[in-house]
């Protein structure tokens, strides 16, 4: 095999992708700005009459790029500073799964314990966050971070964390990307105003909500079998009101940057279906 003129072809490949990912966000982008949609007075007021509430609203224009990513390949030798663990590699080296050798006691499962057990203890656990806490499951996930952004479930980003009954964590699961980044021209997001203007309008925002989070991160967009490519989402976390029985419950939507609003958790379950 000509290895130089493969990797000129895939250098071109690459290239023809990167232009085509750019124009199709610049006409998403566009068509999003022109939609008509509620307008900024109407908007406020209908948030004031259904009584919404938005804490922490981030800046409202930013500049950012598509991202790609590597599936890492991990090897014995740089997770020999790991101790207390059995490790193993699969999943054609990209998955490790690790079993604590003696199990490793929480005071509590507080965020802040399960945190730091991933920094210590997992192959640079500082490029992670948490997710999310699962009691019930006893498990928690953590997304891996690219310029202090998470990427959104995405399988080959992320850590699974496992404790049994007495509170000790006793194995974990862990992928990562090799290497992030930027992919194509900055371009100007759509502003979280417009992204939480795309939930009101579907009907999804009750009223006597509250919106504690809009933070922006990453979903997947061309999920390749080893370069992924990554657009600019907002997630936004809301606080429903009580129900009958006094629980309140909280739900997640995400924006893509053409002001797209998608499943990323369903399409995510969906991909790791396809690949078992």
């Amino acid at each position: 095999m000509d290895w130089n003129k493969a990797k000129t072809i895939f250098i071109i490949v690459f290239s023809i992708l990167n232009i085509f990912l750019y124009y199709m966000y610049v006409n998403r982008y566009n068509e999003a700005q022109s939609v008509p949609v509620i307008g900024d007075t109407d908007f406020s007021t209908r948030l004031k009459d259904e009584n919404i509430t938005i804490k922490n609203k981030p800046a409202a224009t930013i500049n950012v790029s598509y991202i790609s990513g590597k599936i890492k390949k991990f090897n014995m030798l740089e997770l020999a500073q790991l101790k207390n663990q059995k490790l193993h590699i699969g999943n054609n080296d990209t998955e490790i799964v690790s079993k604590i050798t003696k199990p490793m006691s929480l005071t509590s499962l507080s965020a802040n314990n399960i945190t730091q057990f991933v920094e210590k203890n997992v192959y640079k656990g500082r490029s992670y966050r948490l997710w999310k806490i699962d009691k019930l499951n006893k498990v928690a996930t953590f997304f891996q971070v690219s310029d202090n952004r998470t990427i959104y479930y995405n399988q080959n980003a992320a850590v699974k964390v496992h404790w049994n009954d007495a509170n000790e964590i006793t194995n974990y699961e862990q992928r990562m990307f090799d290497s992030l980044k930027s992919f194509g021209e900055k371009g100007t997001l759509i502003e979280p105003e417009k992204a939480i203007k795309a939930i009101l309008n579907k009907g999804y925002l009750m009223p006597n909500s509250t919106i504690t989070k809009i933070e922006l991160g990453y979903s997947t967009l061309v999920p390749l079998t080893q370069i992924q490519v990554l657009a600019p989402t907002w997630y936004i976390h809301v606080e429903l009101p009580k129900d009958k029985k006094g629980i309140k419950n909280e739900v997640d939507y995400f924006v893509n940057a053409d002001g797209t609003i998608v499943d990323i958790e369903h399409n995510a379950k969906e991909r790791e279906l396809q690949q078992q």
